[in-house]
């Protein structure tokens, strides 16, 4: 009896953690573990079917915010085929040099405000009130941890980057004023998770951006900070913002520069437009395979995936790439 009750909390903790098919620390020959973004879930699980029957090689795969995503792998030693996060400078902050010297970038995004037909103003809110509808008192807003996914602190910067850009406080009325993050000598303080959070109730906050979108529908939050494949995905309304904003366009990174953000751990995070990264660690068990798969994400069938769930495919190789690795 004792054994089927740990069996059953083990299975909970597994499918809570954002695992698909099987977890398991050390994966056999006859399969791969890919560590990824959240926001990567439909596209790579897609990938995962057709990698598994064209290839006979079972894929499993574990999502979080990208942040936990390569910490897993610098301070837990867990390790994965494949690393798969929503920004690449999470490779580069956390993994590179010591766990691999190479990534590509292969995918972009946007920030998007999305909501329901059951949120608050929902049939007012557009493109030029979101701001004052947002601000108002019993409206409630959710983001991402900005400690744990890039999604979160991605949040933070378009909130920041619009009140450059219209010359009000809507930082400050949202950010600031309802969360315990800071802004000291033109840098935005982020403090660690159990200090996020404000005692206002207008702000909420989980580990990932996905994890919002039952919060959402439940009306538990009126408007959630996302990704516009997540809003796309899952067949969520949402609404699009301008480019000095959004975090897409890689010609203003200047612009976006301007928001600067430090997490918990003092890592420091700029402004940068959205650009998802893969690489495979040095320590990766099954890099045969491994390299099979980053191949087929690279290929013009990975690329229609991409496109099909909302996230623009790019090629931007960086560092030393394996020759195995042929898009």
């Amino acid at each position: 009896m004792k054994k089927a009750v740990v069996f059953l909390v083990i299975l909970f903790l597994g499918l809570a953690g954002g695992y698909y098919y099987i977890n398991s620390q050390n994966t056999a020959r006859g399969s791969i573990k890919v560590l990824a973004a959240g926001s990567l879930s439909i596209p790579l699980k897609e990938l995962a079917n057709r990698f598994q029957e064209k290839y006979g090689i079972k894929v499993y795969i574990e999502t979080s915010g990208s942040i936990e995503t390569v910490k897993k792998v610098s301070e837990l030693g867990i390790k994965a085929d494949v690393v798969a996060v929503a920004d690449y400078k999470a490779i580069e902050s956390y993994l590179m040099p010591n766990y691999t010297n190479w990534y590509i970038k292969f995918a972009s995004n946007e920030m998007v405000i999305a909501y329901t037909n059951h949120s608050k103003f929902a049939n007012e809110i557009n493109s030029t009130n979101w701001m004052k509808i947002l601000s108002k008192k019993d409206v409630r807003i959710g983001f991402s941890s900005p400690n744990d996914d890039p999604c979160g602190y991605r949040a933070v910067m378009m909130f920041y980057l619009a009140q450059l850009k219209y010359h009000n406080g809507i930082f400050n009325d949202i950010i600031l004023n309802n969360t315990g993050i800071k802004f000291e000598n033109g840098v935005i303080v982020v403090p660690n998770d159990a200090k996020l959070l404000g005692s206002t109730g207008k702000i909420f906050i989980k580990r990932k951006s996905v994890d919002l979108l039952s919060d959402l529908q439940a009306g538990d939050i009126d408007y959630a900070i996302e990704y516009l494949s997540v809003a796309k995905q899952h067949h969520i309304n949402y609404l699009k913002l301008p480019p000095e904003i959004n975090l897409s366009n890689s010609t203003l990174i200047s612009w976006y520069s301007k928001a600067v953000v430090k997490l918990a751990d003092g890592r420091v995070m700029h402004g940068d437009a959205i650009n998802y990264g893969v690489t495979i660690p040095n320590n990766a068990p099954n890099k045969e395979f491994a390299y099979q798969f980053v191949n087929m994400l690279l290929s013009k069938e990975g690329r229609e995936i991409l496109e099909n769930c909302g996230q623009k495919p790019i090629f931007i190789p960086v560092g030393q790439v394996p020759e195995e690795v042929k898009p």
